[in-house]
């Protein structure tokens, strides 16, 4: 089997160098121009305010990737925020083989954590695919998302801006966004230490106080070293995964965010 997932989610780097994983990116387009620059350069371009442009996987992608021998576990980016599920659908028809989509209905290290459970099932049972893929569909209603942006402007620039709430926002206090199908504003606290703190009081709320697994994702961000080790008092457990942010979810969320995702409930794997 194979696990195919997209460059909006974010996935520890051992599924990125397995040969049962591939992952599937969009482009980053800069002044028409696809960004091939490293990603030291794409976060130093963010923080000078330049935001390029990003674009889905094209379904021509998605279609190499699912023409497998084996069964393919496709775990993808929310149907809500992105245009990748639906080219996955057709990506699928098109291949006509035996191709299981999923629309995580999150992001970034949310549909990590549902793309890392997958991979550890079929790990640990290597000829059973129908329980992978049955795990995988299962894992979007345990899956609790949420992000703290930093610098608002970020969704400003990008073709995000229909995740701001209305009404007026403070431009230098940091946005809490829940990532539920959709990305929904929540709060704006004054600043950074208050956004995490409200951040770890609604993850603990809405995940329950037995979780799975949890990760993180930032945006390149200095202090992600102390907010790891903050949640993970907070959940009672290391997280599966920390990782920068790629790319493709760093451009609309911007320098020095953070996206969380936890699963409630036990995981037998």
């Amino acid at each position: 089997m194979l696990i195919v997932t997209d460059g909006a989610i974010d996935v520890p780097g051992t599924l990125e160098q397995s040969t049962h994983v591939s992952i599937v990116p969009g482009e980053v387009w800069l002044d028409q121009m696809p960004f091939a620059g490293s990603a030291d350069e794409f976060w130093a371009l963010l923080r000078r305010g330049t935001y390029p442009s990003t674009t889905p996987p094209t379904v021509a992608a998605l279609v190499g990737a699912y023409q497998q021998d084996e069964g393919v576990c496709a775990v993808h980016v929310s149907g809500d925020l992105s245009a990748t599920f639906a080219r996955a659908k057709d990506a699928a028809t098109r291949v006509g083989a035996d191709v299981a989509v999923i629309d995580t209905r999150s992001l970034s290290v949310g549909a990590g954590l549902i793309a890392t459970a997958a991979y550890r099932a079929m790990e640990s049972s290597l000829d059973d695919h129908e329980s992978v893929i049955g795990l995988a569909r299962s894992l979007p209603d345990r899956l609790h998302t949420f992000a703290l942006v930093q610098e608002v402007e970020a969704l400003r620039r990008s073709d995000r801006a229909g995740m701001l709430p209305k009404g007026r926002l403070a431009r230098h206090h940091p946005l809490l966004l829940a990532v539920r199908g959709r990305a929904v504003a929540l709060e704006q606290p004054k600043n950074r230490a208050a956004g995490l703190k409200l951040l770890t009081s609604h993850l603990q709320h809405s995940a329950g106080t037995e979780i799975g697994g949890w990760a993180l994702g930032h945006g390149d961000s200095a202090d992600s070293s102390a907010v790891v080790e903050h949640l993970s008092q907070a959940l009672g457990k290391p997280p599966w995964f920390v990782t920068r942010l790629d790319p493709t979810v760093g451009v609309h969320v911007g320098p020095d965010a953070i996206v969380v995702g936890a699963l409630s409930g036990p995981i037998d794997l």
